[in-house]
């Protein structure tokens, strides 16, 4: 008779280590997932050092940078304000670097990256097939300058595909946790992109269709049951955006300033290079157009019909909500709207697609970076990174930029009276900007009205672009009383004031 002592107790219960597997499982695929998404950004990271050596600096990346020094050097974050929106400042403040935006940038591109292959991988499609498949979408003019100089888009693409992922554990498998989690990671995607409200109804009125109840039939399935699917997934981005424009309200008067403010920086994100399309039909018309430059989009668009046809009109939903922002009179770029194709794409390739769909894909694939590659950008910035990034010189307004900002950020602290809402480039190449006496200082108005009590140097643009630029509006072709020209370059001016 064998002893206690001697017989074969298992140290841990099985209980136990079934709970334990549980809690680990998701730290390691935390940290699996943190590993290869700074691996996969390492090409994004170099490509972004690439183009700072060469001296690129994105318009959006420019502002961000500008408003953030404002608000950390004044030691006052409220400066920030309803800049929106609010969370690519936040990010660029925690630390100020002419680099940070694009680092974080391609870090959001790296995770988007390993996101997508990772979904790959659990197909039955062949090894050449997925990296050909992540190739396309990665090497494309339009996917790398979203990767390396437009954090707003790429942490919005990103946002946009964890939620699809936990949507999809909260369809297939009913945790009602994943639901709440793909609502809150919609509605955090608000913060970064006015768009996200328009994808949040796609994700809600999309989730009776996907929702796979067990052992309901659909003939006994309650629309109270359906609508709380509905409300589960959208309701953080739509209390996110009312929450928004309450407080736009309260201390503006304007609910609507945030999209609709000529001079805000969603106008200089979205429509530095606005599409002019001239209304409904032609709006259409492009956008159809686009499509055919995504041939990889159109071609899963059938397995999807195979596999999972009634899936079909929220794979669509993406094109019409692009459509529908176009009409509204936004500009959804074209890069855009090419990089968000592609992720829907990959990201909505069923896992059931078999082996011999491979060959196809791989054609599509191909196609679609040859298209991406030779077509034209209706975009100036991206034709201007693309062409720095190609024959690696410096662009004559980037050295301009770059020769000014030398002797301007070695004047004293608001000794130069300019306004950000123009002169954001040139602050956020100084990478400081207390040299800058700006609107959100107390002394700007009085400095404005006479400059010779307050300041020495006065910055202005001779073609006035914002009407707000109140420097130049009031400057812009005529010095101040007892100020002087002491430099000019492009439309820029510099007054000084006379000794």
């Amino acid at each position: 008779m064998a002893s206690v002592g001697n017989s074969a107790l298992p140290i841990h219960p099985p209980h136990l280590r079934a709970r334990e597997e549980v809690l680990t499982a998701p730290r390691q695929e935390l940290w699996q997932t943190l590993l290869f998404s700074v691996l996969f950004a390492l090409p994004f990271i170099g490509l972004s050092g690439l183009a700072a050596e060469i001296g690129f600096l994105s318009n959006q990346h420019a502002h961000l940078i500008a408003k953030a020094l404002q608000a950390v050097e004044g030691g006052r974050l409220e400066l920030i304000g309803f800049t929106y929106p609010p969370l690519p400042f936040l990010l660029t403040a925690i630390w100020i670097h002419p680099l940070t935006p694009s680092l974080l940038a391609s870090l959001a591109a790296g995770a988007t990256a390993w996101l997508l292959l990772r979904h790959l991988l659990q197909t039955s499609l062949s090894p050449a097939a997925k990296i050909i498949l992540i190739g396309a979408l990665a090497f494309t003019p339009a996917s790398l300058y979203i990767a390396t100089q437009s954090l707003t888009e790429m942490m919005t693409l990103l946002l946009l595909l964890l939620a699809w992922l936990a949507f999809l554990r909260f369809t297939r498998y009913g945790e009602t946790l994943s639901g709440f989690i793909s609502g809150m990671i919609l509605g955090l995607a608000f913060f970064f992109n006015a768009y996200a409200l328009f994808f949040s109804f796609v994700y809600a009125f999309a989730s009776p269709l996907f929702y796979q109840w067990q052992q309901v039939s659909p003939r006994e399935r309650k629309w109270q049951a359906d609508l709380t699917l509905v409300v589960v997934v959208g309701f953080p981005t739509w209390l996110g955006f009312v929450s928004w424009a309450y407080l736009n309200w309260i201390f503006t008067g304007n609910a609507w300033l945030f999209l609709t403010d000529p001079n805000a920086p969603l106008f200089t994100f979205f429509s530095s290079s606005p599409l002019a399309t001239g209304g409904f039909f032609p709006t259409l018309a492009y956008s159809l157009e686009e499509l055919v430059r995504a041939p990889i989009y159109l071609g899963v668009a059938i397995l999807v019909a195979i596999y999972a046809p009634n899936r079909l009109p929220a794979y669509f939903a993406p094109f019409g909500v692009i459509a529908l922002v176009r009409t509204l009179g936004w500009n959804y770029t074209e890069a855009m709207a090419i990089a968000t194709y592609s992720v829907v794409a990959l990201a909505a390739i069923p896992r059931r697609t078999g082996k011999g769909w491979s060959s196809l894909l791989i054609l599509l694939a191909i196609i679609h970076l040859l298209f991406n590659l030779n077509s034209p950008y209706q975009s100036n910035e991206l034709k201007v990174w693309e062409r720095v990034i190609l024959h690696q010189e410096m662009q004559v307004s980037d050295a301009f930029e770059i020769q000014a900002t030398k002797w301007l950020c070695g004047l004293p602290n608001q000794s130069i009276l300019a306004d950000d809402r123009a002169a954001y480039r040139l602050i956020a190449r100084c990478n400081k900007a207390k040299p800058f006496l700006l609107p959100a200082d107390g002394k700007f108005l009085m400095a404005l009205h006479a400059p010779e009590q307050y300041v020495d140097t006065v910055l202005a643009q001779r073609t006035q672009t914002l009407t707000a630029d109140l420097v130049s509006q009031r400057y812009g072709e005529n010095p101040p009383r007892g100020f002087q020209v002491a430099a000019a370059w492009g439309d820029w001016v510099v007054y000084q004031r006379q000794r």
